[in-house]
């Protein structure tokens, strides 16, 4: 949900939150950026689902990727992994140098802005992806291959979630879970709330098909396309930025990569979705993304999920943050909770209708709360699809 708030506070905003995983150059940055209206302007243009501080953000990051030489360049630890040269280790000075840039490369900004959105392919997220579609698999006893369709794919990365290596540590003791494939280039750790045994069981389903829509997908095969994604990222998070190099490589390198398809995540919903043949059980997916319609359209967004149905189990699989999603029927933390829901809910809707809030996870997969409650039974095999 679109909350119109004062550019300076998203900025205020996003350096709280950035700060709290972690990271130190963009805090310092925002926080500069929000009491400067001339830096502040650069998004004056911009339409509001894109009138966001990781649009600009994201374009300074574009252009020193590129190559631009500018002092800012030693505090981003990405550029000195792409460009092999030293980096400063410290935030002193960082907002004046940014404003700095800004000011010289003014243009070129403005440029970059206006042909490009935002575009964020956290294959972190996989580390919640990957229990969700286990625990639909069980309901058919792992033995009917699952088709997929991920909305607002970006470039696909997480359709291929089955290529990556996945550690769960539990939170509450030593336990530890391993999934996914041994020896990927793309690993990823996970820290299990309470406890890695509530997690369902986790083995990698039968893919049949592998299908995304976004609005603007990128092309992983284009280095330009790559370059923009990457430079979506903190910049003082070289382990994320590896885990997404490594990503873009296994796309780049896969025999059958998915397809992508342009287009409206409500508006083309039925035909992408008409596209994937068969009858075997359809999981629509999503994350992070329903925040970016507005209310009402949220609502329409699960009516058509719930209507392709007709034809072929579906199942809708979404991890969002409630409070930025009042349209789409996520139940009740099991956990009350004063104030607003501000968790990231992974939220299964199985072809009957019924909404169950499957796990709470960070918005990069970092963490995940299975509510054990959530684990099918033994008695709950759905109906195996007509062939």
């Amino acid at each position: 949900m679109l909350v119109e708030l004062p550019l300076a506070d998203h900025f205020r905003g996003l350096a709280a939150t950035v700060e709290r995983d972690g990271g130190v150059i963009y805090p310092a940055i925002c926080r500069g950026v929000a009491d400067n209206p001339r830096v502040l302007s650069l998004l004056d243009d911009t339409p509001l689902p894109q009138r966001r501080p990781l649009l600009l953000l994201a374009a300074v990051h574009f252009l020193l990727l590129s190559g631009v030489d500018h002092p800012l360049a030693a505090y981003y630890d990405t550029v000195a992994v792409v460009r092999g040269t030293p980096f400063r280790a410290s935030t002193a000075d960082v907002s004046a140098v940014f404003t700095a840039f800004c000011e010289e490369h003014r243009l070129e900004l403005k440029q970059v802005i206006a042909t490009r959105t935002t575009q964020t392919n956290e294959v972190g997220r996989c580390t919640a992806l990957l229990p969700g579609l286990c625990h639909i698999a069980r309901l058919y006893d792992w033995d009917v291959p699952l088709s997929l369709l991920d909305l607002g794919t970006s470039a696909g990365l997480n359709l291929l979630f089955d290529d990556y290596a996945y550690t769960y540590r539990s939170a509450a003791n030593d336990g530890v879970r391993t999934a996914g494939k041994v020896g990927s280039a793309v690993s990823i750790e996970c820290s299990a709330r309470d406890d890695v045994s509530s997690l369902p069981e986790l083995r990698l389903p039968t893919v049949d098909q592998r299908v995304g829509l976004d609005l603007s997908p990128l092309d992983p095969f284009s280095n330009d396309a790559v370059l923009w994604l990457l430079a979506c990222q903190w910049p003082d998070n070289p382990t994320r930025f590896g885990r997404l190099r490594g990503a873009l490589s296994n796309v780049r390198a896969s025999h059958n990569p998915p397809r992508l398809e342009q287009g409206d995540m409500v508006t083309d919903l039925r035909r992408v979705a008409a596209s994937i043949a068969g009858t075997t059980p359809l999981v629509v997916f999503h994350s992070w993304v329903a925040a970016y319609l507005d209310q009402d359209r949220q609502r329409i967004l699960a009516t058509e999920v719930h209507a392709l149905g007709v034809t072929r189990p579906v199942h809708h699989l979404y991890c969002e943050t409630p409070f930025e999603t009042p349209g789409l029927p996520t139940p009740p933390s099991p956990v009350p909770r004063e104030g607003p829901d501000l968790a990231t809910a992974l939220v299964h809707i199985g072809p009957d209708g019924e909404s169950v809030r499957l796990a709470d996870t960070h918005p990069h997969g970092y963490w995940i709360r299975w509510w054990p409650a959530t684990r099918p039974g033994p008695t709950e095999r759905l109906a195996e699809p007509a062939p």
